[in-house]
């Protein structure tokens, strides 16, 4: 109730006024960043990451703070508008390169070499379960899995594992490879423009093996080059065709690779 002697009343008055006027203009306003991006074959489509999440601790880590391959640059804050500042969570550039309509067949992005300290620490946050939150155009990742009977699955919530540890040896495993499923839709049949509708991220744990034996130490020119024995050229990776999965051990070497296909 407002009276002349009320002392908040001006305000009150002003608060309303705001209200109504935001109400009547709600029909033409948006939040901008909200908005999908349209984009034509071949534009750069980017992937942004965001902090990992556990049930298990209700403690959001970096992504950084992990083995994880960084741009050449070093990675930088990717809250680019409104909608994504608004969330509150620590988005970054990622070192993936996406390309609308492109596909890409087992990518090598980088290799790292575990030091005593890293092993440990990637074991713990697997271990406790820790997933990737990975965005496309304000599009949180859905994941694709197997269930128990082996049948693929894809879940929309919790982004996915970094990892999994092995129920007969109690060893700790890295999703080092990605399958990058991209749904998308063209926004008018007469006109070249595309819109990212959807996207899921199958992780797997491959070995990499490089023909002849090559042992790469991650930096030499020849190693982005040399074939592998764990992919197979043209073709997305079949998760059947894994013959060992990458161990999370001091002293080893994890090539990070990924696909990507479009539908």
């Amino acid at each position: 109730f407002c009276t002349q002697n009320t002392p908040w009343c001006g305000t009150m008055r002003s608060i309303v006024a705001s209200l109504l006027l935001l109400s009547s203009s709600a029909s033409a306003f948006y939040i901008p960043g909200v908005q999908p991006q349209t984009f034509s074959s071949g534009d750069e489509v980017p992937l942004k990451v965001n902090a990992m999440t556990s049930i298990h601790t209700q403690i959001p880590k970096d992504y950084y703070r992990l083995p994880f391959c960084q741009p050449a640059k070093g990675p930088s804050m990717a809250s680019e508008n409104l909608g994504e500042f608004l969330t509150g969570n620590k988005i970054q550039s990622s070192v993936y390169v996406l390309n609308m309509l492109t596909e890409v067949h087992c990518n090598r992005i980088c290799q790292v070499n575990l030091a005593k300290t890293e092993a440990m620490k990637l074991k713990l946050h697997i271990k406790y379960g820790y997933h990737n939150n990975w965005i496309i155009d304000n599009l949180p990742s859905a994941a694709v899995g197997l269930t128990a009977k082996g049948e693929r699955q894809k879940h929309y919530a919790g982004g996915f594992p970094i990892g999994f540890i092995a129920t007969d040896s109690g060893e700790a495993y890295i999703y080092n490879h990605v399958t990058i499923i991209v749904e998308y839709h063209q926004v008018d049949p007469n006109v070249e423009g595309y819109r990212v509708v959807g996207f899921a991220v199958e992780p797997m744990s491959i070995k990499h093996e490089f023909q002849g034996g090559y042992i790469w130490d991650g930096d030499e020119i020849e190693g982005w080059n040399k074939a592998l024995t764990t992919c197979t050229p043209g073709e997305i990776m079949d998760r059947k065709s894994i013959r060992a999965n990458q161990i999370v051990r001091s002293g080893e070497s994890i090539l990070y690779t990924y696909d990507v296909t479009w539908k």
